[in-house]
């Protein structure tokens, strides 16, 4: 038996185990990827009516300066509003901002707001408060997004209802990064509420009414909203179920209307009377390595890793195909992609024996031993139990340790625990969010490895005001990340979701590995 098949062979018997076992039983939009939307209930929609979603983890806050896992805009997106919006198709609207644009040769970005929108508080939506709320995210110790803001140089009120942001540099990606965590609108007559990590105080939609850590978050329509048509439910709870099949089980006994699964549970999914499609999913499952400290501060051991992982026998054996294979962290259909960074390129493609090599290189030709952090969750389980062996091969011996999925993040970044995990990365903003934890100061990169080749690359992918003028630079800002190495792809990961028979879907939407809820009903 070959070293390939023996290892494919692995992964199968582990993927059935864990199947057997439902998936382990420890504790918006995605730019790049079509859209065309699926086909939901076609009933009137329950003005009244609850609309229940099942997620696989608690957010790590409701504070989004305080957010270091991007998955938390599922609840962020309920909560609170962002200065843009950003479609299923990863084009940019208007949201409280009505319009934006560079002026003075791209030194600085001019907003005008909307004139209409108060926070849950009463306080009033204005130019001073997106003021405030930037400069706290530039500026609070905790803050897990300051990096993602540092273009900024002030933030000035100039009218009630006008902004402008001055630049120190070029900054063509602010507009996406203030789609997200860092676009979300606090009150800032809330910021130093001591209980905003579980009361958030937005102009969202909806209002959280309950949240039971672990369970569920139960949320009201913010009957004030300036946008009528946007929360089309009642009330929305959305409940933590870490195991496919359990989540299967609650939809089909109708304690659900929507979530995702892993691969192997959509023929039972289906069996129950479930609608099934594809994800829409621009997710990423990429190693993330302390290169700070050894085994994984050498350039050659993080390679040697890249090397030893079969990922087509991942997506295969693992995931039943939804997915597929990359070498850099953007998918093929990116606009941002480059075609040069592909698991075909030998330096980045499954190479065992050249694996080997490396580490005799760095000093490890016995092999070495590491921590291995696991998320408790049943894709992240799953796709560890397959690269184990796939390291055991090449002489990394993985010691693993389980740790919650919400706060993996700070346990890896903050408190430095563990050598290396293997992380789902949320939808994509601008490329270059993807890369910029390369870059000195940054919450994902506290050991500051950078390199200055890269620092330049970064640097001119921000130039420019079109995807075509700035291209030239994401590319070499690609390249240049792969040597670097303190985060390996593995696969674009594009589970189905399933969804009940008396949803209702706005046209155009396509449930999303991470799914907002704007204009999503419920007939009864």
């Amino acid at each position: 038996m070959t070293s390939r098949r023996r290892i494919l062979s692995v992964v199968l018997v582990g993927t059935l185990a864990l199947t057997a076992c439902g998936g382990g039983n420890g504790g918006g939009s995605e730019e790049g990827a079509s859209t065309g939307g699926v086909t939901g209930a076609t009933g009137e929609i329950n003005p009244d009516g609850t609309f229940r979603y099942i997620f696989v983890q608690n957010p790590s806050t409701m504070d989004p300066h305080r957010s270091g896992n991007a998955w938390d805009m599922i609840f962020f997106w309920l909560a609170y509003d962002q200065l843009i919006w950003k479609n299923e198709a990863g084009e940019l609207e208007p949201m409280l901002a009505t319009e934006w644009e560079f002026v003075d040769d791209g030194t600085a970005l001019e907003m005008s707001l909307r004139d209409d929108v108060t926070f849950i508080d009463g306080e009033p939506f204005n130019a001073e408060a997106v003021k405030a709320n930037l400069e706290r995210a530039m500026t609070l110790e905790e803050s897990a997004i300051k990096g993602s803001l540092a273009r900024i140089e002030s933030v000035e009120a100039p009218e009630e209802f006008k902004v402008r942001i001055n630049l120190n540099g070029p900054g063509a990606n602010l507009p996406s990064v203030l789609s997200e965590r860092a676009g979300s609108m606090i009150s800032p007559a809330a910021f130093d509420n001591p209980d905003l990590d579980q009361n958030p105080v937005g102009s969202g939609m909806a209002k959280l009414t309950e949240y039971i850590p672990g369970q569920v978050s139960r949320w009201e329509r913010n009957e004030d909203y300036w946008d009528p048509e946007a929360a089309k439910a009642k009330n929305y709870e959305v409940y933590v179920q870490t195991a496919s099949p359990t989540r299967v089980n609650m939809l089909s006994t109708g304690q659900g209307e929507l979530t995702y699964l892993m691969p192997q549970d959509q023929e039972s999914a289906q069996a129950s009377g479930l609608n099934v499609a594809p994800s829409l999913s621009t997710t990423e499952f990429r190693w993330t390595f302390n290169s700070g400290e050894p085994p994984f501060d050498d350039p050659k051991v993080r390679h040697a890793v890249e090397l030893a992982v079969d990922r087509q026998a991942i997506i295969d054996g693992v995931f039943f195909g939804a997915g597929y294979p990359i070498a850099q962290h953007l998918p093929p259909d990116h606009w941002a992609y480059n075609p040069d960074v592909t698991i075909e390129n030998p330096d980045y493609g499954y190479d065992p024996e050249r694996a080997k090599e490396l580490l005799a290189e760095a000093g490890y030709e016995d092999g070495v031993e590491f921590e291995m952090l696991i998320p408790a969750l049943d894709d992240h389980r799953a796709i560890a139990e397959a690269v184990i062996p796939m390291l055991a091969e090449v002489g990394l011996t993985a010691e693993t340790r389980v740790v919650e999925s919400p706060t993996t993040p700070v346990t890896f970044f903050s408190r430095q625990e563990g050598n290396a995990y293997i992380g789902a990365s949320a939808p994509l903003l601008d490329p270059t969010n993807q890369y910029e934890q390369n870059l000195e100061g940054q919450f994902r990169n506290p050991w500051n490895n950078t390199s200055e080749e890269f620092q330049d690359a970064w640097e001119r992918s921000l130039e420019g005001t079109t995807n075509e003028e700035r291209l030239p630079g994401i590319h070499d800002m690609i390249a240049e990340e792969k040597d670097l190495r303190r985060e390996v792809p593995v696969m674009l990961f594009t589970p189905p979701s399933a969804w009940t028979d008396n949803v209702v879907f706005p046209e155009g939407y396509t449930p999303a590995y991470t799914p907002h809820f704007r204009g999503v009903g419920v007939t009864d």
